[in-house]
């Protein structure tokens, strides 16, 4: 099928473009602090840029890992952005594949939501893992079937070459294409999303990680930030897009997004209370520790107060109270997840890297244990501190998402059709 611009851009998508950035000194003072949040965003989102290039050409000499601790902030933030990707797909999916009217409208805009987050993702894994060319060509030549990394990066090349298809087939109006394209597209993100869940999962050297619940916990919390990151996808187009006001009649479809956010964050909550008691009980070795870490320990404040406090308990007192019919208070509900499930990510990363995996040395100096669970730990809990690269990497990201989300959404033919609504 030969591409046709005419079909995927708006007639006047340049003059669009130029006015998301320019200011004129006709415009209105809410237009004017738009624009330069919007140069402000950009600004980051270069300096972002300038990091990733320095971290892609010097290495982790440039980043706060170490040879103990070589997964950091960057991997933390991969997930979370792959995890968003994976997740407003999923949601978005009950529309125009399932075909259920209410959600019908929200095709193409998640839709490109979903391969920008996961495009922004690839980005960011890209300056963790110093050459991922060399990577991806062995990746073809030399494949490892049985690596769950391996499975990880073909499953999520075909899934952003799905997603590129169901995306441009939606803009050109071809629906039974689209979704076709979108059903494949489902059960491929289902499986490469568990499929990086295995990625720590089979790291039985970290029980921290270790086990089958980690796949089934991502897959969950996918469908948390799917649904989040959808009710401010609605809530900002139409702020920004109608006067500064809501559409009515997008409240259904609000209303059915925060039903379906707390459905999620209930079962995000029942996935990490089980996690704290499993965690806890029997003393394990690793796992133990770690949990404690999160307990009581160095990451204390980050669990309680984001993960757990702000990332479930308020949404889910906003969500099924009767704050839930405010615009704003459903806003805020579905922010403070996507803010506690970027510092769970962190959390989880870090902490399952705090205990050393060194053999242990006695007071003599004599190697008392080199095989797993490599039982204790002489020099404490692992520092790891991510260097300002990786702090700029991840805040280009953020940002980079952010503006390339709204000059898709000014300058693509991302409406609902008729066909949609």
């Amino acid at each position: 099928m030969k591409l046709k611009l005419s079909s995927i851009l708006e007639p006047d998508a340049p003059q669009r473009l130029r006015a998301l950035f320019r200011v004129n000194a006709k415009d209105p003072a809410h237009l004017v602090r738009g624009k330069r949040l919007l140069q402000l965003l950009l600004l980051v989102a270069l300096a972002g840029a300038v990091a990733w290039a320095v971290a892609f050409f010097q290495g982790h000499k440039v980043m706060g890992t170490t040879s103990e601790v070589p997964w950091g902030v960057l991997i933390a933030t991969y997930i979370f952005f792959v995890g968003a990707s994976t997740g407003a797909g999923l949601v978005s999916a009950l529309g125009h594949v399932f075909g259920v009217k209410l959600f019908a409208p929200l095709a193409k805009k998640a839709t490109f939501l979903s391969l920008l987050t996961l495009l922004i993702g690839f980005l960011v894994i890209a300056s963790e893992l110093e050459r991922p060319l060399l990577l991806a060509l062995m990746a073809v030549i030399s494949p490892n079937l049985t690596s769950p990394i391996w499975w990880m990066g073909a499953l999520y090349a075909l899934e952003s070459a799905l997603i590129t298809a169901e995306l441009y087939w939606l803009l050109v109006e071809d629906h039974r294409r689209a979704r076709a394209a979108g059903a494949i597209s489902l059960m491929v993100a289902v499986a490469a999303f568990s499929n990086l869940g295995a990625v720590f999962g089979t790291s039985y050297s970290r029980p921290y990680w270790a086990g089958p619940f980690v796949s089934i916990y991502f897959i969950a919390t996918a469908l948390m930030a799917g649904a989040a990151v959808l009710i401010l996808l609605v809530h900002w187009v139409d702020y920004f897009t109608h006067d500064r006001a809501l559409r009515e009649e997008n409240r259904p479809l609000r209303a059915a997004l925060g039903k379906l956010l707390a459905l999620f964050l209930g079962i995000v909550a029942v996935f990490t209370t089980w996690k704290l008691i499993t965690g806890v009980n029997g003393a394990h070795y690793g796992l133990y520790e770690v949990t404690m870490v999160s307990v009581a320990g160095p990451m204390f404040v980050s669990f309680w107060l984001f993960e757990v406090f702000l990332g479930l308990v308020v949404p889910l007192w906003i969500l099924l109270g009767s704050k839930r019919e405010s615009p704003g208070y459903l806003a805020l509900a579905a922010t403070l997840p996507m803010l506690g499930l970027f510092v769970a990510r962190y959390n989880f990363v870090a902490a399952g890297q705090m205990l050393s995996l060194r053999p242990v040395v006695g007071r003599m100096g004599e190697t008392v244990s080199y095989a797993p669970p490599f039982k204790g730990n002489v020099a404490g809990l692992l520092p790891y501190t991510p260097s300002l690269v990786e702090v700029l990497i991840v805040a280009g990201a953020l940002a980079g998402a952010i503006v390339i989300l709204v000059v898709g959404l000014r300058t693509l033919r991302l409406a609902a059709t008729e066909q949609e609504a």
